[in-house]
């Protein structure tokens, strides 16, 4: 058993739902309850990586080539993409920028977990086209790991599972699980407790920098007075 994995999951959620051993409410079996544990585990997860692709998506970030089956007239993901994602014609390439089906000008068109072009045209690319984005995540089982990333970030699951546990049915209260999960995802800021969210939204040195056009690129007129013979006089 490794941290957050599959297995330390599933212990996490029953101490925290302090349920005994052989859990006759679940089931008639100890697998009974297990497998319905990993079902709210796999539901909590969809549910955190939905949040981290919308409020800190790079976290969770793959980059993959798209392939394609038709020649070029549409272009697959390997998962379905959730959240925001980024096309570039090749890994180091121009942006490509959406639009609809109806506007030529557009670079691509977003048809769910595949791209295609406007007016149904075909597009060869030599080394392309290339995704930044976040996977909608698979079922977490005995077998299958969770895929949550930062594995720290699992600890999420544990209260969230727990949330689900308790509203099925309205038969218990969720309260105290709703206010762990939210002190881990938000922490307590009156006492410089960031949580998994803050912490996560400032990881990386100047990040949001992103979203600033050309701060980090290299124009050339940004230097153009530079120089050994420059002066000010």
């Amino acid at each position: 058993m490794a941290l957050f994995d599959s297995a330390d999951l599933l212990a996490r959620v029953k101490r925290m739902a302090a349920r005994p051993a052989t859990d006759e409410d679940k089931g008639p079996t100890d697998a009974d309850a297990d497998a319905m544990w990993y079902a709210l585990l796999t539901e909590a997860q969809l549910a955190v990586v939905r949040e981290l692709a919308t409020h800190v998506p790079s976290v969770m970030y793959v980059h993959e080539k798209l392939t394609t089956a038709d020649a070029g007239l549409t272009y697959d993901f390997s998962a379905e993409p959730l959240g925001q994602y980024e096309i570039r014609q090749s890994p180091t390439g121009r942006l490509l920028i959406p639009g609809p089906e109806w506007d030529p000008g557009s670079d691509f068109v977003m048809a769910g977990n595949e791209i295609h072009f406007p007016g149904q045209k075909t597009k060869q690319f030599s080394n392309g086209p290339w995704a930044r984005y976040v996977k909608t995540p698979g079922a977490i089982a005995a077998a299958t790991e969770p895929t949550l990333l930062p594995t720290h970030a699992r600890q999420l699951l544990i209260p969230r599972t727990c949330i689900l546990w308790a509203t099925r049915g309205g038969l218990r209260d969720p309260a105290p699980y709703e206010a762990e999960w939210n002190r881990l995802w938000y922490g307590d800021p009156e006492h410089g407790e960031v949580g998994i969210l803050g912490a996560l939204k400032y990881q990386a040195f100047l990040m949001g920098a992103e979203a600033i056009p050309s701060l980090t690129a290299d124009d050339w007129w940004r230097f153009i007075d530079d120089g050994a013979g420059y002066s000010s006089g």
